[in-house]
């Protein structure tokens, strides 16, 4: 009784058959949603989330009662136990199959590796040192097995790196049976050590995966693969091979083959800048090729030979190695460029060259100087589409330079400094700012060195901010918190991280949880030296009484 209640409230979440359910009508919803903020309160989760828990929970707990009959079998004979374990699987998997929506399916894989990952967990610490071997391998097994009521046309999602090592193998054996995958990720495989080893298995699976639109294998890829993927996998867009050694430009040929292909990530395989011009020159929907540092060698390759000038659909140019005639061929060739990163080298190229990119709107550049390489006057001009921009190694950045980056980019979303050297300004710009500086800025990421002064005029200006990243080179006060919140409370900020502070105390921790209305997120309170462990207790348990919706956990590790 208790699983039917489960079931039929997963089945009320259905309100569509999935032949009638436009892919865009559930990207509306979740642009809508975002719009909502959560509650600085704890919420009761929603019921399809404890329906999905407690089913997840169920088919572990059905693994723990296999485990009795399947450890008396074994004794006997294990075929048999192995054909009845095989049985009760394939009862609960048709069980699933027809009571789940089969848009749950993805959230029900996740919810069902962790119960089975807990059991696991529990059945190793009931065991001692006296323990028979033939009884554990066989309970292992049963765990190991019930994964399998997962594998339906019903899942969508897979990445094998969430999936706990003892429970990988069933997946790689059996990968063929989930036939309505859209997207893999295989992850790293062997680690290129067992290529030869992984190959007949990956290719007996992706005969089957007509679906996939994203895959990503690492290190592990081969020749035999991508033919297979050419013959079975039509609809493929997204490819990431990186790390694949045997991948050389011969691969190349077999991968010009995906006509849908959109993107190709050949970072460090064998793959020259010959098998890029190959690439480009026959990947006619191709918008993205990864960090290819002689992506510029190429381009003017092709202009020198082809016969009329060539343009590309590549929305996305990385590349550390950029000359002037590089840049010059991008702008010409690549028209579409959005996203644009680029290593700087002062003595052969010049960064006004990315004003002709129309559609630039992503900027990250390494290794250069904000007045001398001329980046105020690139801003100036294409500024007011720039959604990100990332400065990396950046040097001559003052609080005259953060001014006009606010005035100069009013769309921004997304800033980060790292690693640049920001310095005291000689003389300030007075001048009434125009715009109200950094209002659409969603995440700052800052690791660098700053004043105050600097940091004081990002953050009190931000008001909409909701990620905010603090670098170890910035040494917070009690003071300087208390400054910023009283100019901006940062009611919408929801993740907070202080990398480290040597001077915070636990009275800036409460007077950022009573400001920051939105608060998810806090973090790393580990590396707040003057905080004590029973402050950061103290401060856990506040929490809790109070029931805010706020996690401290540490994204680092500090074992003992």
């Amino acid at each position: 009784m208790f699983l039917a209640c489960i079931l039929v409230g997963l089945q009320e979440h259905s309100t569509l058959p999935r032949e009638s359910t436009p892919l865009h009508n559930f990207s509306r919803y979740k642009r809508r949603s975002r719009k909502f903020k959560m509650s600085r309160y704890k919420q009761p989760e929603k019921l399809e989330k404890l329906a999905l828990r407690k089913l997840g929970d169920w088919i572990a707990l059905q693994a723990e009662i296999q485990m009795a009959p399947a450890t008396v079998l074994a004794q006997e004979n294990i075929s048999n136990a192995q054909v009845v374990l095989a049985q009760s699987i394939d009862v609960i998997r048709t069980y699933l199959d027809f009571n789940v929506p089969w848009m749950l399916y993805d959230s029900l894989a996740e919810e069902t590796i962790r119960a089975l990952s807990d059991l696991i967990e529990k059945t190793k610490k009931s065991y001692g040192f006296r323990i028979s071997m033939g009884k554990f391998v066989t309970q292992m097994n049963v765990i190991v097995k019930m994964s399998e009521v997962l594998f339906t046309k019903n899942l969508t999602y897979l990445s094998i790196d969430r999936i706990p090592k003892m429970i990988r193998s069933v997946f790689y054996a059996k990968l063929y049976m989930l036939k309505g995958l859209v997207n893999l990720n295989l992850g790293s495989l062997s680690g290129g050590w067992k290529t030869a080893d992984m190959e007949g298995a990956i290719i007996q699976s992706l005969k089957e995966l007509h679906s996939l639109k994203y895959l990503v294998i690492n290190y592990d890829c081969t020749d035999n693969i991508l033919i297979c993927i050419v013959q079975n996998c039509p609809k493929l867009e997204t490819l990431d091979v990186s790390s694949s050694k045997c991948i050389s430009n011969e691969s190349v040929d077999i991968i010009c083959n995906l006509k849908k292909l959109k993107s190709i990530q050949l970072y460090r395989t064998s793959v020259t800048w010959t098998g890029f011009t190959n690439l480009l020159l026959h990947c006619d929907n191709l918008e993205d090729v990864g960090r290819c540092d002689e992506i510029g060698r190429v381009l003017e390759f092709i202009h020198k030979t082809d016969i009329g000038l060539k343009q590309f659909k590549l929305k996305t140019y990385v590349s550390r190695y950029a000359t002037d005639t590089h840049l010059q061929l991008a702008v010409k060739m690549c028209p579409l460029i959005r996203n644009m990163t680029v290593f700087h080298n002062t003595l052969q190229s010049d960064l006004l060259i990315l004003i002709g990119l129309d559609h630039l709107c992503d900027l990250k550049l390494l290794s250069c100087d904000f007045y001398a390489d001329q980046i105020k006057q690139v801003l100036q001009a294409k500024g007011c589409n720039i959604i990100s921009l990332h400065l990396e190694h950046v040097d001559q950045i003052d609080l005259n330079a953060l001014m006009y980056i606010s005035q100069m980019c009013p769309l921004l979303e997304n800033f980060t400094l790292y690693n640049c050297s920001l310095i005291q300004h000689t003389s300030l710009y007075t001048k009434k700012l125009d715009i109200l500086p950094f209002r659409n800025l969603k995440k700052l990421t800052c690791v660098s060195t700053c004043t105050d002064e600097q940091l004081l005029f990002m953050l009190s200006n931000c008001v909409n901010v909701e990620f905010l990243h603090i670098g170890t080179a910035i040494q917070f006060t009690d003071d300087f918190i208390f400054k910023v919140l009283e100019k901006n409370p940062l009611i919408h900020l929801r993740e907070l991280r202080i990398m480290q502070s040597d001077f915070m105390t636990v009275t800036s921790v409460e007077r950022i949880i009573h400001s920051c209305m939105s608060l998810e997120i806090l973090v790393e309170l580990e590396s707040w030296t003057l905080l004590t462990d029973s402050d950061r207790e103290f401060i856990r348990n506040y929490i809790k009484l109070n029931n805010f919706n706020i996690d401290t956990s540490p994204i680092r590790r500090y074992d003992a």
